[in-house]
């Protein structure tokens, strides 16, 4: 794999396959421009794969090989059955056809192997158009906005009033869209109502050509909640075991002591006498004073 200024990612070349659909279009244009009975294109690879030979049509006779320019990743030359001598402006549109043809395939696979790269990922991926719209969201992102459908997901940021989470998304992507490019990329926290916390970063995606459209991309990245912060502040000033503030966190999601041996894989004795040594640490009785403390020491 190597890096590229106009191709974020560059595979190494490898030749499409006989039956590929571009290539055949591109086959039967060479037949029907040519006049020739029968053609082979062989097409190189400027790395180790090896090369490819694709004909269409059959017979013998003359032959006219012409050397075809495919781009800087594939050597390729044309063989022409039965045909006359092509002008060069022929060959030339024969040349730029088939460049385009390995260029678009590139770009397919290119695409396809980032949208499954974003697929495998736990965080949310949007992509946006500078509009607005949503062009691109992961699984994990589809989740969420499907949470905002049913559930009506709010957040907030920087302790603003609340409001729906897709459209305080809309608004920073409204924000990044508009700036010169001058500008660093928003990031921050984004709180959301049921107490999830969201670190989110928005950033431009400048167009590949001057007049294509730009876009905006979004992720959201779980993050400690401030309840989770709490207890790890109060689990470090109170010598607790890592063992203890896992408990600690159970209790402050309400569950029973079964449900969090269930959790833990331990049995309900341990729990217990984790419990003790809990209430023993911090000089308390029992869960309500155990939280009672917590958010009085935050």
């Amino acid at each position: 794999m190597k890096m590229g200024a106009d191709h974020p990612i560059v595979l190494e070349p490898r030749c499409p396959a006989t039956e590929d659909p571009g290539i055949l279009s591109f086959m039967h244009l060479a037949k029907t421009l040519t006049q020739a009975s029968w053609l082979e294109l062989e097409l190189r690879p400027s790395g180790a794969a090896p090369p490819q030979t694709y004909r269409f049509g059959s017979g013998s006779g003359n032959v006219i090989t012409l050397p075809l320019e495919a781009g800087i990743e594939f050597d390729a030359s044309l063989r022409l059955g039965k045909a006359p001598q092509p002008a060069t402006d022929l060959v030339t549109l024969l040349s730029d056809s088939l460049n385009q043809v390995l260029e678009l395939r590139s770009l397919q696979i290119q695409t396809n192997l980032l949208s499954r790269a974003l697929e495998t990922t736990s965080n949310s991926v949007l992509l946006f158009d500078d509009e607005g719209g949503i062009l691109f969201a992961n699984p994990t992102a589809d989740h969420l906005l499907s949470q905002q459908t049913e559930d009506e997901l709010l957040g907030s940021r920087n302790n603003r009033p609340w409001q729906p989470l897709f459209t305080l998304l809309s608004s920073l992507v409204e924000r990044v869209a508009s700036r010169d490019g001058s500008e660093s990329p928003w990031s921050g926290v984004i709180e959301l109502e049921e107490g999830r916390m969201m670190a989110c970063d928005v950033s431009a995606v400048p167009a590949p050509v001057s007049d294509g459209p730009n876009a905006v991309l979004v992720t959201l990245q779980p993050t400690e909640s401030k309840s989770d912060q709490r207890i790890q502040v109060f689990s470090s000033s109170h010598s607790l075991s890592p063992r203890e503030q896992e408990v600690l966190q159970l209790v402050g999601r309400g569950l029973t002591t079964v449900a969090m041996a269930e959790e833990l894989g331990i049995s309900p004795h341990t729990i217990r006498d984790h419990l003790k040594h809990l209430y023993r640490k911090t000089g308390t009785k029992g869960r309500n004073e155990l939280f009672g403390l917590i958010s009085r020491d935050s």
